[in-house]
């Protein structure tokens, strides 16, 4: 299922989210909407990763699980976002990361 009503979020769809932080045990949703919308939740990102992962999301950072569909670019060990926002990748995560950008564009 696309919609995220199970978690709370109201009407927030999975393809509508650009990225999820992680911090302190809780979770910020990053939602593109005609601008970007903030939501914060409890849980942990191990959880959605799993349940996220057939709908394009990839863990970037130990904090950061964020949509391919809305991954601009992939250098320098760092994600450019379509909203000009860059996030960093470890240096144990950038290859993995840049294979399934490749492949996640490949597939378009």
């Amino acid at each position: 299922r696309d919609c995220l009503l199970s978690r709370g979020l109201g009407d927030v769809y999975k393809r509508q989210i650009l990225y999820i932080e992680s911090k302190l045990h809780k979770l910020q949703f990053y939602i593109m909407e005609d601008k970007i919308k903030i939501y914060n939740l409890y849980g942990t990102l191990n959880e959605l990763e799993n349940e996220l992962k057939d709908f394009h999301f990839i863990r970037i950072h130990q904090s950061y699980l964020t949509n391919l569909k809305y991954i601009r670019s992939v250098k320098c060990y760092k994600v450019l976002l379509c909203n000009n926002q860059e996030l960093l990748i470890p240096k144990a995560r950038y290859k993995n990361v840049k294979d399934a950008f490749i492949s996640y564009k490949g597939e378009l």
